[in-house]
């Protein structure tokens, strides 16, 4: 019995050696991407001279002004409130050249964080001096209902902690990631602080609630080994004439009037860069 667990456990590991855990280069842009290897070695990777990686660089803004966690700001209603967590899912779903053409419909999520400003985007072909990208907030009707444990734990739809996604029983049709969160404390009774149980808390998600797509013109900065782009983030904008004091909570379908306008002022939370 022991002899025959033996040969078991070697053939298994065997196995794994052989398939499971092949290394290989996961990066679909790489000239040489294996997407049946189960364990990425991005050394293994190879690419195309003529494409520098494209990198996205991040303004996030209040106002016109620098946007940071745990500061204080006003709504338009001039409620006092402060953010203590801001995140929204934004897909690029097309890259346009000077033509309107859209020559790379790679669809791309990004886990937009104001703690974070710089994402990457993939390779682009280095002659380009500008695009046009198509942006989106919320997360599409068929990756808003798979589970985050089949992606990797880089990718941003896999689990996140703080959760930024609803797994409501086991029809995947009842799931949903957030597309927006952002919460903290609200000033309620005006009196200049914030006391006990003073919050605001929104999380939007459900197909309908996706903001329209919208296209970014970008000029391409070219560095030495890199090209970038650039974006501002309103996170202002998120939150345009919502009356804090009176409107602070929904987790979407127990305030849907709510939730529609704060999936309104998605619309216009990116914008270019000035």
């Amino acid at each position: 019995m022991i002899l025959k667990n033996i040969k078991i456990f070697v053939s298994l590991a065997l196995l794994c050696l052989l398939v499971s855990c092949k290394e290989g280069c996961l990066d679909p842009i790489a000239t040489n991407y294996n997407p049946n290897a189960k364990k990425s070695n991005d050394e293994l990777c190879q690419y195309d001279a003529s494409k520098n990686p494209l990198n996205l660089e991040v303004f996030h803004l209040f106002n016109g002004n620098n946007f940071s966690l745990n500061s204080i700001y006003y709504d338009d209603f001039g409620t006092m409130i402060k953010f203590n967590r801001a995140k929204t899912y934004v897909s690029k779903n097309c890259f346009f050249n000077s033509s309107n053409s859209c020559f790379d419909d790679t669809l791309q999520y990004l886990l937009f964080d104001p703690s974070i400003s710089n994402y990457f985007l993939g390779y682009m072909e280095k002659e380009l001096n500008t695009i046009s990208v198509e942006f989106q907030v919320g997360v599409d009707s068929v990756s808003n209902h798979t589970d985050p444990a089949s992606y990797q734990s880089e990718e941003p739809l896999s689990y996140q902690t703080p959760s930024m996604h609803w797994q409501m029983g086991s029809n995947p049709m009842d799931w949903s990631y957030l597309f927006v969160v952002v919460e903290g404390f609200a000033d309620l009774n005006s009196n200049g602080v914030f006391d006990a149980g003073e919050i605001f808390v929104f999380h939007l998600g459900g197909d309908d609630f996706r903001s329209n797509p919208k296209n970014i013109n970008c000029d391409i900065s070219e560095f030495t080994n890199e090209s970038k782009i650039k974006i501002n983030l309103n996170w202002s904008k998120i939150i345009e004439d919502i009356d804090i004091k009176n409107e602070n909570f929904t987790h979407t379908m127990d305030n849907i009037p709510l939730a529609t306008k704060i999936a309104t002022n998605s619309n216009n939370f990116i914008s270019e860069y000035q």
